[in-house]
């Protein structure tokens, strides 16, 4: 019998038919002991569902029936691992990763360290592309209003990230959470499509007393941009502004607001002016 507490991995998937091998592949070489794999299906129209159905049977498969976006789906299988396994720990997963055997073992860890810790998060480095070997990221940076990037972004690995610490936010790509922390303060915001979504959600996070630690002993593979630049309709950087103007009528002050509202108003129009 595991005495190890439940992980469940959260894996959403739209057209990755090139990466979800790969991916689930590295997830079930895990040295931990207890844990299961969901993915949720935003209505892939390539071979990615016959994929894992064909090589990874025992995969948890959630077909939905139009695209959710990744927000969507996270919390669709958040939602589906609390509610049917009552899991102590949820690792969302982008699709487009590759993971060392010690992935899942080594991200529990931290939260053994303090109760308060809500979500840990790998060192990423770049898989699969031409930034290969390069960092991803360390770690998020938040400046309170307007600006969030990833800590160490295109750096070569000299070691200057190998502290384990507390940050304000990890990368989307690979978040395990405290199950307890998603129960108080609420899963993402379905307002949010994608991009900024883990921001938003650790704004709430800090205002709860919640920690994030960043872990440099375990690095995970990402393929980065790989899930979500085949959407050629979706205009990242709309999708960003908007974002922003959701994250600052949740949690910032009425000034910031008008600030936040005045960008938005200057973009939505300098975009629309012809060329």
């Amino acid at each position: 019998m595991s005495l190890s507490p439940l992980v469940t991995v959260v894996i959403v998937t739209w057209n990755n038919e090139n990466d979800i091998y790969d991916c689930l592949k590295s997830i079930y070489e895990q040295d931990y002991d207890n844990y299961n794999i969901v993915v949720i299906d935003n209505a892939s129209k390539d071979n990615t569902k016959r994929i894992i159905k064909d090589s990874f049977p025992q995969v948890e498969l959630i077909e939905k029936d139009k695209n959710l976006f990744l927000t969507g789906g996270n919390n669709a299988g958040i939602k589906y691992a609390l509610k049917q396994y009552d899991s102590e720990y949820i690792l969302v997963l982008n699709p487009d990763t590759y993971s060392p055997r010690y992935l899942i073992s080594e991200l529990v860890k931290p939260f053994h360290s303090a109760k308060k810790i809500g979500a840990v998060g790998p060192k990423v480095k770049f898989w699969k592309n031409k930034n290969e070997g390069l960092i991803n990221s360390a770690g998020i940076y938040y400046d309170g209003f307007m600006q969030a990037y990833d800590i160490g972004f295109k750096e070569e690995d000299n070691g200057q990230y190998d502290e384990q610490k507390e940050v304000f936010g990890v990368t989307g790509a690979c978040i395990m959470y405290k199950a307890d922390m998603l129960k108080e303060i609420g899963l993402y915001e379905n307002l949010i499509k994608m991009y900024l979504d883990e921001v938003e959600l650790f704004i709430r996070a800090h205002k709860h007393g919640w920690n994030v630690i960043y872990t440099p002993e375990v690095t995970l593979g990402h393929n980065y941009m790989q899930s979500t630049t085949q959407n050629k309709s979706f205009n990242r950087e709309k999708q960003l502004m908007k974002a922003w103007l959701i994250i600052a009528f949740k949690h910032y002050s009425l000034k910031s607001k008008l600030a936040m509202l005045k960008h938005y108003i200057k973009f939505r129009i300098t975009k629309e002016l012809p060329e």
